[in-house]
C-alpha cells in the first residue's frame, strides 16, 4: 500500500485530470490544498470548517 502514497507538490496541476485511480484522487487532493491556499492569502486568515451529523450516537 505505501507504494501508493504519492507527495500532493510532486502533482502535476497544469495537465489534464487523470482518469485512473488513484492518481486521479490525488489530482483532486492537490487542486483542493491549491484552492485553500490560495482562498486563505486572499482573506488574509487560516479557512476553517464545522461537521455538523445527526442521528444515534454511537456507544
Amino acid at each position: 500500500m505505501s507504494s501508493l502514497l504519492m507527495n500532493l507538490e510532486d502533482v502535476n496541476l497544469d495537465s489534464k485530470e487523470p482518469i485512473n485511480e488513484p492518481q486521479r484522487q490525488y489530482y483532486f487532493m492537490a487542486k483542493c490544498r491549491e484552492w485553500v491556499k490560495r482562498k486563505e492569502e486572499e482573506l488574509n486568515r487560516q479557512l476553517t470548517f464545522s461537521v455538523v451529523t445527526f442521528g444515534c450516537p454511537t456507544v
